[in-house]
């Protein structure tokens, strides 16, 4: 073999090693991500999905891969045309999000969730980049803020009108002493007088 060819092999095991590295990377940052990320073609089907994914919807990518999102059940059929709407504008080129949908885990379960998605080119195909993360515990957490917040204006108003009604009772009784006191004083000028 030619000194030539050799450094051309050299160079192309070299790139191909670099390759599966890059690729090793790249699923290792897909599987470990704490959001769960999907990958879908232009007409909703699951083509990936990564461990964050599972645990979020309660299904084995396996289960759903080949599966269309509109069919598959994890939205609640209100929330169907949203996601085609958002699926068309990734068709035309365009990242959607975040948006908030209820996907319906596989044991019945609702989760809330916050989804960004964008068109990609894999392989020449343009597919579906998804990335949904749990917000229900932020949801209850906003729930219970606005409602300890309600209940802290209702004792402010509790409280104001109390402390008008106090003040106005407390003006009333130093109004009704001021008015005993001169009374007292007119009597005791008329007594004085006899």
């Amino acid at each position: 073999m030619s000194e030539k060819k050799e450094k051309g092999l050299g160079e192309w095991k070299k790139a191909e090693k670099e390759l599966r590295s890059s690729e090793e990377r790249f699923r290792v940052l897909f599987e470990y991500a704490p959001d769960g990320i999907y990958l879908m073609d232009l007409k909703g089907n699951f083509t990936d999905g990564n461990k964050a994914a599972e645990e979020l919807i309660g299904y084995k990518k396996e289960e759903l891969i080949g599966k269309n999102m509109a069919k598959v059940g994890v939205l609640p059929k209100s929330q169907i045309p949203k996601s085609l709407v958002n699926l068309a504008k990734n068709a035309m080129g365009r990242p959607t999000g975040p948006d908030e949908f209820t996907l319906i885990r596989k044991d019945g379960n609702k989760v809330e969730v916050e989804i960004r998605t964008y068109p990609v080119k894999i392989k020449g195909k343009t597919l579906v980049l998804g990335i949904a993360r749990d917000i229900t515990e932020r949801k209850k957490a906003d729930e219970e803020l606005k409602k300890s917040k309600e209940e802290l204006e209702t004792k402010v108003k509790d409280l104001e009108r109390f402390s008008k009604l106090s003040v106005g009772r407390e003006l009333k009784m130093i109004e009704l002493k001021k008015r005993i006191r001169e009374l007292e004083k007119h009597r005791t000028e008329r007594e004085g007088e006899k």
